[in-house]
């Protein structure tokens, strides 16, 4: 769940973009070619049976666990590369593809990834104020190699994937995605159904861009049982909505799922995503981005709505990022059954520089390119919280498995294909 709508995203869109989302990549085609495929492996590589020493496998399951209850993980010396003396830890993991899998490893400290595929973890947990207090603050920065593209080339490639649509038919634009990207069509045909995709030239020079999907595990339950049953329990019935407005309100992209239906609403003009609605207004790189989100535990539907940020795209001229900040808390979607607990703590997040998502590419970081995940939130140790955490434990405990090395090999297959349908691709006569 937390890797797989993100993913599948991208390549749903990757589909629809087809051969334009590739020359970006390089300077020519066949450079393009290369570029691309050493993102696809890098991503594959990840995928290929990880696995994980002793130290880091302890860390992950009590940190899946314990996230939200820190004062559990803040003194266990099993789980951590340092504990300094000032409220500090850190964990430090060292991942990369061996003959036997792609194999995650704890260190002391971890250097930037040198080989395409490698990664770099780093988590840290701080206490914050005087001893006995139930603040803490997670940082979490992943680094991951993927080769040496530069920073522009990488940016420019994903936002053909949010462009490629434009003056192009929704006939052609449907078949091309069937026959270009074949084996990906195929592989993704396993889990959802594209129901409709269309394209409209508008008078006014601009594309509109509407893409429906069906969501549905069946397909997988022969290859992939465990994440099928998944996908049911916790996939099917989460309903979410991202949109990207500008400060005046108009709209730039529109996603939504609902119990296992997903749409993507899209506009562009001379390149660029434009507003959704009335005259064409290019997209700014300073947005907000609003978010509704739920999903069933159990018995409950637990979530929010209204979850308001700051979104900001860098162009800088050895990064490319998607900068995200929250610091207004949400409405919150509880059952009745949290009522007596006291709420306070679900402020404790958005309060000072709130928390924050940066999603990046950089290419200053030595000899390989990096896609860089950064994270940093706060917590507030509460009943709530607890409450909250358990929830997760739950999810996380029905994920790691079966569940879990399935979704693995899903990725890793998928990867795979879109690796093989790039290396056919030939140059437009």
């Amino acid at each position: 769940m937390r890797r797989i709508r993100p993913i599948l995203l991208i390549a749903s869109l990757a589909l629809a973009a087809c051969r334009e989302a590739v020359p970006p990549w390089g300077n020519t085609f066949e450079v393009a070619k290369r570029n691309a495929d050493n993102a696809f492996a890098a991503f594959a590589f990840r995928f290929y049976l990880p696995q994980r020493d002793a130290r880091f496998g302890i860390a992950r399951t009590r940190m899946g666990r314990y996230a939200l209850i820190p004062s559990r993980l803040f003194s266990d010396s099993a789980i951590w590369s340092t504990m300094s003396p000032d409220s500090v830890r850190a964990l430090y993991v060292q991942g990369a593809l061996t003959e036997r899998g792609y194999q995650f490893t704890a260190r002391q400290s971890a250097a930037y990834p040198d080989r395409v595929g490698d990664e770099r973890h780093f988590l840290q947990l701080t206490r914050l104020g005087a001893r006995g207090s139930d603040d803490y603050e997670w940082i979490t920065h992943v680094d991951h190699a993927i080769g040496p593209v530069r920073a522009p080339q990488a940016g420019a490639a994903i936002g053909a994937l949010f462009t490629a649509f434009e003056g192009v038919s929704s006939s052609a634009l449907l078949a091309e995605s069937r026959t270009t990207f074949a084996r990906t069509a195929r592989h993704l045909g396993q889990l959802f159904t594209i129901d409709s995709l269309r394209t409209t030239a508008l008078a006014d020079g601009s594309t509109s861009f509407a893409l429906h999907v069906t969501i549905s595990p069946d397909s997988l339950r022969g290859r992939y049982p465990s994440f099928a049953r998944y996908l049911d329990k916790y996939l099917m019935e989460s309903r979410a909505r991202l949109q990207l407005t500008d400060r005046a309100g108009a709209t730039y992209a529109d996603l939504a799922i609902r119990d296992g239906r997903w749409t993507t609403r899209l506009r562009a003009r001379d390149g660029r995503l434009v507003s959704l609605a009335g005259q064409p207004r290019p997209m700014p790189d300073s947005l907000r981005l609003r978010v509704d989100a739920t999903a069933r535990f159990m018995i409950f539907r637990v979530g929010f709505h209204d979850l308001v940020g700051d979104f900001t795209i860098e162009r800088g001229e050895h990064t490319r990022a998607w900068a995200m900040q929250f610091r207004r808390e949400p409405q919150w979607d509880l059952p009745l059954a949290t009522e007596r607990l006291i709420r306070s703590p679900l402020r404790r997040p958005f309060e000072g520089r709130g928390s924050e998502l940066r999603l990046a590419i950089r290419d200053d970081l030595g000899n390989q390119a990096m896609s860089v995940r950064q994270i940093r939130t706060a917590v507030r140790e509460s009943a709530i919280m607890r409450w909250l955490g358990g929830l997760g434990a739950s999810a996380f405990g029905d994920f790691t498995g079966s569940s879990e090395v399935e979704e693995n090999r899903f990725l890793y297959e998928m990867f795979s294909a879109m690796r093989l349908d790039v290396a056919a691709l030939t140059a437009a006569p």
